[in-house]
């Protein structure tokens, strides 16, 4: 199989590409497992979604990568936003950590 294109989808577009496979054909295994812990994860509604990404673009160190990594885990506490960038390669602030907590909190809490 080759690679033809890679793109950032948080757990949320990855469902609904997931969705949209299974109305055309039948899934694979892999493909099931993965689609049944999809279901089985909270949540939120297109509109939330749409807004919870825009207001992350606006933090200018965000880059498209790390917004879906929040946007699939949604931590809304500074200790898992801090958590989640550990290992990246991103100098995060105190005042950028708590602002992503708190827009989180607003639209997944």
């Amino acid at each position: 199989m080759e690679i033809i294109a890679e793109d950032d989808l948080d757990r949320h577009d990855a469902r609904a590409i997931m969705e949209a496979r299974a109305a055309v054909k039948e899934l694979i295994y892999e493909q099931k497992i993965c689609m049944e812990y999809l279901q089985k994860l909270p949540s939120l509604s297109e509109a939330k979604l749409k807004q919870l990404r825009e207001e992350l673009s606006k933090i200018a160190i965000l880059k498209p990568r790390y917004i879906a990594l929040i946007t699939s885990l949604l931590p809304n506490t500074d200790e898992e936003v801090d958590a989640l960038f550990v290992k990246e390669r991103t100098n995060l602030k105190k005042e950028e950590i708590h602002q992503i907590a708190e827009i989180v909190k607003k639209y997944a809490g």
